[in-house]
């Protein structure tokens, strides 16, 4: 496997672009509904391949990867020719999706490319109807809509999706915390990656969020179980010393070797951010972004320099702080990461 230097990590590698706002549903956590964004528009090719031809202009060779974000990407018609853009630049493709909208053709055609896919999913068994009922609620629609998503997850594993190009994506909630080591063994009897995930936040933490999402010591409680579960042969789902924010089993790539692409034109540092770095009319929006002082001081960040709990955590190299969005929502770019549940474990 190549080896991967620190240097190479800190510059810009990955892109995310938002394809549409349109989604089916409305999900309690998500940074679009957090951003007040859905259903205002979607990119047209034309500017995301401009965006492509910037970023290259920028580095001087293309960006490694794309992740295909919205809304629902699959609802965004220029989708295969984009794909193919892609492909043709040697970027790899990553699509997000709710998975309401694949179809086997689709899927297959997907995989033929080698796109891979996350999708969504909050709950550990789809046969139980109350925790269809609470998936329909977390996705602010209805038990049949929620069957869709089930129902998408079966068409990918029958066209062959597998992990690494397929994986379901969890988003923690208070109310599904309970379901998520279900959920892991739910993806893993199937061979489906999984990400579970902290809900990151574009304004400063506090009562509304946590309306919605867990708090470090509830996370620090979901942990413990996951220590105490497994499958009696491969031992625990979790221990300490894999927890990685804000990803619980990984953390964030797009820390400072990313930048997110807004169907209005605009760059910011990442999906959950509120920042605007550039346009995409501005004279050099690729470097004007990249090189802003909010990217500047996520690179400069360092053990030393980072508040607690991160400033005295033995794994900060592969961390780095967290979801640097969130808290850069409090206003300080150096702040640890409120979030981490680490601390309390190690009490």
């Amino acid at each position: 496997m190549t080896q991967v230097t620190q240097s190479q990590e800190r510059r810009l590698r990955f892109g995310i672009m938002e394809s549409t706002t349109r989604c089916h549903f409305h999900c309690s956590g998500c940074y679009m509904t957090q951003r007040h964004a859905l259903n205002k528009g979607e990119m047209s090719l034309e500017r995301a391949i401009r965006f492509l031809d910037l970023s290259e202009q920028y580095l001087g060779r293309n960006l490694e990867t794309m992740d295909i974000l919205g809304g629902e990407p699959l609802q965004w018609p220029p989708l295969p020719f984009y794909i193919e853009e892609l492909l043709r630049r040697e970027i790899k493709p990553w699509i997000f999706t709710n998975m309401v909208e694949i179809d086997p053709n689709r899927a297959s055609w997907l995989l033929e490319r080698g796109v891979f896919i996350t999708g969504k999913l909050n709950i550990a068994d789809p046969g139980d109807p109350e925790q269809m009922a609470l998936q329909a609620e977390l996705i602010g629609s209805t038990v049949e809509m929620a069957g869709r998503m089930i129902k998408g997850i079966d068409v990918l594993l029958a066209a062959g999706y597998r992990e690494p190009f397929f994986r379901l994506e969890n988003l923690m909630r208070r109310k599904n915390l309970h379901l998520v080591p279900g959920f892991i063994e739910f993806c893993r009897a199937r061979g489906i990656g999984m990400d579970v995930e902290i809900m990151g936040s574009c304004v400063p933490l506090g009562p509304h969020y946590f309306e919605v999402a867990p708090t470090a010591q509830e996370l620090a409680d979901l942990v413990r179980t996951l220590m105490r579960t497994g499958d009696g042969s491969s031992g625990s789902i979790l221990s300490v010393d894999q927890l990685l924010m804000p990803h619980m089993f990984g953390s964030c790539r797009f820390f400072d070797s990313g930048l997110y692409f807004a169907v209005d034109g605009t760059i910011r540092a990442c999906s959950n951010s509120n920042v605007v770095l550039a346009h995409i009319d501005d004279p050099d929006p690729i470097r004007t972004a990249y090189e802003s002082p909010l990217i500047c001081a996520r690179k400069a960040l360092t053990r030393t320099s980072v508040g607690q709990p991160c400033g005295s955590c033995d794994r900060w190299e592969q961390c780095r702080g967290g979801c640097r969005a969130t808290v850069e929502a409090t206003g300080d770019p150096f702040g640890g990461y409120p979030l981490c549940p680490l601390p309390l474990l190690c009490k």
